[in-house]
């Protein structure tokens, strides 16, 4: 098996008083254990959920006969709440740190009384696999109040049930020194210092405490979600504790990754006969736009040539590990999860045809002309919902990617460039995934995670292991307008034909002179996009502007201090001042 999943009284690792308190609330005399149909049928009876007329795609045997989509509602708590999170020093952090053992202390002390309430409560609790990779796996054990099943309901839609033949694989995956991930719901918890707050006259300048609380403790894969009314939370608390635990657990083995993948399949039929080229993307957005779920288009909207067809595979979940060396060359890239969930324009975009929802949070619903109660797929109506939908391939996991593609807003940047060399890739990635905001307008931490808990030093390891083993390219998309203004932003269509056409072998690179390493697609590339594109976007006449060059050289130089101050190797910065050499 992966993690480990009994403590026992003899057990001398991985075991804090916080987990602890979870173990005693899933196994209080209130907590019952219940299977799917249970949640069902209980979520069917949530104050705070709708349903209507639409059948939910039976997703396995254990899922009841026709049953309706359910949408439950979570108020004014709409999206994950990165503010709230709070990750609990650990015990080696709080014996050298007095500020964190006075932290950890706190924090322990606001479970101890949420655990006094719900040891008291009746509770749902739940369990699952995380994957069915033989890799990387996990248990997780879910538990909420019996109020609210609808938590429990999508955790089993969205994760691996526990069966026979699940449980087989189970055994049979890497072992993994870390504890399985245990997650406490309390969706009614109010702070109390928050709400003497909010009850007493306060002047403006006096800071507010915290609402909610997401407590992780990441030594033993534990949370406590307090205050948190949506699968939202769980979701994202699963991401974080399964990450750090491949990062933690392993020696450089997993490359943690939000975004998302896809498999690009074109087969061209003449004459009879046919030939089929193929190409798997891994996409990381550091974009603040809803872009990020550009990886997942399945370009609906293409029109296939004559004697075309395409056909893409979709990741389902911002949760991806990207692995060193794997059991099984197709399954080099781990998905979390069996199915998708995201938002209506990340769900409409991974379909060609209308999506079939399963499962949803905060989604309008309707009455039709027949008298049926409907669900409606539309964003302005839902600015905050969040879908679940099937994803109907069979093998949820990737292939080693050939293209790791990474968007970003950087008006010094061409609208496309490509690099091949490993050490340039890991310079440019971290340029812009991790915490810098002088090289863009993003402001995240390791792979794009807000919440990641491992030094960015690890990954910096591991990411140029894989670009060396794997050997795929990196292609750079900024989607911002060029530093002159009349250069416009990359519309939609066009960012997303770079997938397509490097899928059909239609791109041929140059090497980009300025700046060594990088490379450009050739003249003519995207006039059946854009006419303009080659004029618009004239890379070699820029290029020789000094105003240009000087944006360059300030773009490097701030990419190289950057670098530094994460404790880059040498290795990756000597790629920049190569480039900064040929700009004098």
């Amino acid at each position: 098996m992966s993690t480990v999943d009994f403590i026992e009284a003899g057990t001398r690792k991985n075991v804090s008083e916080i987990q602890a308190l979870a173990l005693t609330i899933m196994n209080a005399p209130a907590t019952s254990a219940v299977s799917v149909k249970d949640l069902y049928t209980a979520a069917m009876q949530q104050t705070s959920a709708v349903f209507s007329n639409q059948t939910m795609p039976k997703i396995d045997e254990s899922f009841p006969e026709n049953a309706n989509v359910i949408s439950n509602f979570t108020g004014e708590d709409t999206c994950e709440t990165d503010w709230f999170v709070k990750i609990v020093p650990t015990t080696e952090e709080a014996v050298t740190n007095p500020d964190s053992a006075e932290e950890r202390e706190e924090l322990l002390d606001i479970i101890r009384r949420a655990s006094y309430d719900l040891v008291q409560r009746e509770m749902f609790i739940h369990s699952v696999y995380l994957t069915d990779n033989p890799d990387f796996n996990c248990r997780i054990d879910i538990t909420a109040p019996v109020q609210f099943p609808k938590l429990l309901l999508d955790a089993a839609i969205h994760y691996y049930p526990i069966d026979d033949k699940t449980s087989k694989n189970y055994a049979k995956s890497r072992k993994l020194d870390m504890p399985s991930i245990r997650i406490v719901c309390y969706p009614e918890w109010e702070n109390e210092e928050w709400l003497y707050w909010k009850s007493k006259a306060h002047n403006e300048t006096e800071d507010e405490p915290e609402r909610l609380m997401m407590i992780y403790d990441t030594e033993t894969n534990t949370a406590f979600l307090l205050g948190a009314k949506n699968f939202s939370e769980i979701r994202k608390a699963v991401k974080v504790l399964a990450w750090n635990t491949s990062i933690e657990a392993t020696n450089g083995e997993f490359l943690p990754v939000n975004g998302t993948a896809k498999t690009i399949s074109i087969k061209k039929t003449v004459n009879k006969k046919s030939d089929t080229s193929s190409a798997t993307f891994l996409t990381v957005s550091c974009c603040e736009d809803e872009r990020s779920f550009f990886g997942l288009n399945v370009h609906a909207s293409e029109t296939p040539a004559k004697g075309e067809e395409i056909t893409v595979t979709t990741s389902g979940d911002s949760g991806l590990l990207l692995i060193a060396s794997a059991q099984n060359k197709k399954k080099f890239l781990v998905n979390f999860g069996r199915n998708g969930f995201g938002s209506i324009d990340s769900v409409i975009a991974g379909s060609k045809e209308t999506p079939q929802i399963i499962s949803a949070e905060n989604l309008a619903l309707v009455k039709t002309a027949e008298d049926k109660k409907e669900f409606l797929l539309n964003p302005m109506l839902s600015p905050n919902a969040k879908i679940h939908t099937q994803l109907k391939q069979e093998d949820k996991d990737f292939p080693m990617p050939e293209y790791v593609v990474l968007m970003v807003n950087d008006s010094a940047l061409p609208p496309v460039t490509m690099i091949k060399d490993a050490d340039l890739m890991t310079s440019m990635w971290f340029s812009y995934t991790t915490e810098c905001d002088c090289c863009s307008d993003s402001e995240v931490i390791p792979s794009g995670n807000s919440d990641a808990t491992w030094e960015v030093e690890k990954e910096i390891e591991i990411f140029n292991k894989i670009a060396k083993r794997g050997k795929f390219k990196l292609i750079v998309v900024n989607t911002a307008p060029y530093s002159d203004s009349t250069r416009d932003a990359l519309a939609d269509e066009l960012i997303l034909s770079v997938y397509t056409k490097i899928a059909r072998n239609e791109i041929a690179w140059k090497e980009w002179k300025a700046l060594p390493g990088f490379n450009l697609p050739d003249k003519g590339t995207f006039k059946n996009i854009k006419k303009d594109f080659d004029t618009v976007y004239d890379t070699m006449k820029f290029s020789a502007d000094p105003i240009y060059k000087d944006l360059l050289r300030d773009s490097l130089e701030m990419k190289i201090e950057y670098l530094r101050t994460i404790d880059a190797p040498q290795a990756l910065i000597a790629p920049f001042y190569k480039i900064l050499a040929k700009l004098v």
